[in-house]
């Protein structure tokens, strides 16, 4: 198996990670009826999101970089939430955390120093229009767990407003044009799974609040 395509085995490996949470959100948002968030979302988040960052540090994508860099951070501080609730110290979770970040971001970035490039080269203007494609995407994704961040730390416990799926939803279509473009079949194939699932969760909210109107 060559570089690049152990590269890539790793990078769907991921996404597989990341689409199995929304798998778990699914299953119980299908079993309650209603659009829930189980804690394993988080930890699968967390997991899903290390390994994207991996493979986006490795084929040198600063579009996905700056995602995923966001993300585990978003999905770090909701898990201190839910790990502060169920009654565990706080220095004990934020050390284990600290300890985990660097080891991992240290051989992220090792690997990335030795790892060949095999993106094609592009023109400047065309580089400029991609990146700003794709960063306006992740400011989309971004913004998500921005408010979702906001109402988490105003009621002091994990929660999803519905600004998150259509931030989501938002992000989503933008960075699926991106992937495209820059011909990133494993970003591909995670949006468009993740726009279901964003899709899936809007209609469980609409439909929840039709039955409390009616």
């Amino acid at each position: 198996m060559s570089f690049e395509s152990a590269v890539i085995f790793a990078g769907i490996a991921g996404q597989a990670v990341f689409f199995s949470r929304f798998i778990v959100q699914w299953l119980n948002s299908e079993k309650e009826k209603k659009s829930v968030v189980p804690v394993s979302f988080w930890y699968l988040s967390l997991a899903g999101s290390f390994i994207l960052l991996a493979y986006a540090v490795v084929v040198k994508d600063p579009v996905f970089i700056a995602g995923q860099s966001a993300g585990f951070i978003i999905y770090l501080r909701n898990l201190y939430f839910i790990a502060v609730e169920k009654g565990v110290k706080k220095s004990v979770f934020a050390c284990s955390a600290a300890f985990f970040v660097i080891i991992y971001l240290s051989a992220a970035c090792i690997l990335a120093w030795y790892a060949p490039a095999f993106r094609p080269e592009r023109e400047a203007a065309h580089v400029f229009m991609l990146y700003a494609l794709g960063l306006s995407g992740q400011c989309f994704f971004f913004m998500r767990f921005f408010v979702q961040w906001l109402y988490t730390e105003k009621l002091r416990k994990s929660v999803i407003p519905v600004a998150f799926w259509y931030f989501s939803l938002s992000g989503s279509v933008l960075l699926l044009a991106y992937s495209v473009l820059v011909h990133d079949i494993v970003f591909t194939v995670g949006q468009i799974a993740g726009i279901l699932i964003y899709l899936r969760n809007l209609y469980f909210i609409h439909k929840e609040r039709s039955s409390a109107i009616a």
